[in-house]
């Protein structure tokens, strides 16, 4: 595939010296492409835990509100379903699993600041 670099540098450096000058140059075009990605997967994330609230917990929540006379507050006790909810990955898509929370460069990928 002919880039830019080679057709700019065609004349000037030899093969070898091309390849490595290209090796030091960044794709921004797909890390913006992947940040995109990203915010799709979290705005995917945030749309099916609501629904998952609305269809799957809310129905069968029976959290407990109490009032402490010890604190002299209310105080609320989780149920199961919004432990679940809360606390586990139940609810959470695979492909939001899978391409941010174990995915160990999206960080790098996330916090690169684009240049276009």
């Amino acid at each position: 595939m002919i880039s830019s670099v080679d057709l700019l540098l065609n004349n000037y450096f030899s093969y070898e010296i091309r390849v490595v000058i290209k090796s030091y140059l960044v794709n921004e075009i797909a890390y913006k492409m992947l940040q995109q990605y990203f915010s799709y997967l979290y705005y995917k994330k945030e749309l099916y835990e609501n629904f998952c609230y609305t269809q799957y917990i809310l129905p069968n929540c029976y959290c407990r509100t109490y009032y402490n006379s010890n604190a002299q507050r209310w105080k609320t006790r989780d149920c199961h379903h919004c432990d679940e909810l809360e606390y586990s990955d139940k609810f959470t898509p695979n492909d939001f699993l899978e391409c941010i929370r174990e995915n160990p460069q999206y960080v790098k990928i996330a916090t690169r600041k684009i240049h276009i």
